[in-house]
């Protein structure tokens, strides 16, 4: 039964069922609504679409579970290319 709850928690945060926020410099805070590794993906293409580009631009984020795929997509974004 605990491995039915854990597959049920694993499927919703994969479809985005909570919000991602960021914390951009001016102090104000972006929410997306996604999967956080689909976002990961993105940034990992290099594809450089609105949500993305927010990521880019963000100091921190809180994720749903409290991951840090989002913390390392914008590394990704703004590392050396």
């Amino acid at each position: 039964m605990n491995l039915r709850r854990r597959l049920e928690a694993l499927e919703k945060s994969q479809l985005g069922g909570e919000p991602i926020v960021l914390h951009m410099p001016d102090g104000r805070s972006e929410t997306l609504r996604g999967s956080v590794l689909e976002l990961f993906a993105r940034a990992r293409d290099g594809d450089r679409t609105p949500e993305v580009e927010l990521i880019a631009q963000s100091i921190s984020s809180t994720e749903p579970g409290g991951g840090h795929m989002i913390d390392l997509a914008r590394a990704l974004l703004n590392g050396p290319e």
